[in-house]
């Protein structure tokens, strides 16, 4: 029977194996290290395991290094980047939104082109529950009366409320001029808005 010898690197100890089969086992198992010299029934000198022909590629395997693992530490920032995306995309949408639903709400038709589409009653009918706003041109610039009482359209929603708390009337009548700027009707309407008038009588005049 063929004997196969091996010992430690560096050491006079011998084991002596009955075939190949069984040192190959004993590397794998890590009974022996690859620098750990062996010797064959037809070897004239000791060769390290990792020199050998027969050991050289099991060798190898074992002194291959570890497969990395996930690096803990680092931080994948590409699902919080694409969140804030999302979020990004759904604000601008949601501001949009605020500034055409605004747009929306006031009347389609422009008081220069057609009447306003606010249903006319006579005012003798309703005087006792609504409060009258008018808005004229003066030469360039525009005129706003509450009640027969000039206010400037920045304190327009202040004397609106004012009105509303003291007499309880929650109706309005416009009477708007042609000539007044789309901008200024819709900041009346938005000042009878904010007020909670939400029944407004329309009297629009021709453009002169």
């Amino acid at each position: 029977m063929s004997t196969w010898q091996v010992r430690q690197e560096g050491s006079p100890a011998i084991v002596s194996l009955p075939s190949a089969t069984e040192v190959m086992a004993g590397l794998r198992d890590g009974i022996w290290l690859p620098t750990d010299e062996v010797k064959g029934p037809t070897d004239a000198k000791w060769v390290p395991l990792d020199a050998h022909p027969l050991f050289e590629e099991v060798a190898a395997e074992l002194e291959l290094p570890p497969a990395e693992g996930p690096d803990d530490s680092h931080l994948d920032m590409n699902p919080l980047i694409d969140v804030c995306l999302v979020l990004l995309i759904f604000f601008i949408l949601t501001i949009t939104y605020e500034s055409l639903e605004r747009a929306i709400a006031v009347p389609q038709d422009a008081p220069q082109d057609k009447a306003s589409k606010i249903p006319k009653v006579q005012f003798d009918q309703i005087k006792d529950r609504v409060f009258v706003v008018i808005a004229r041109m003066d030469d360039d610039k525009p005129v706003i009366m509450l009640e027969k009482t000039a206010v400037p359209i920045e304190q327009l929603a202040e004397k609106m409320k004012e009105l509303i708390e003291k007499t309880g009337r929650r109706e309005m009548v416009l009477d708007l001029d042609g000539n007044v700027p789309w901008g200024i009707h819709t900041a009346i309407l938005d000042a009878a808005k904010g007020n909670g008038v939400h029944k407004i009588l329309a009297q629009v005049k021709s453009k002169k």
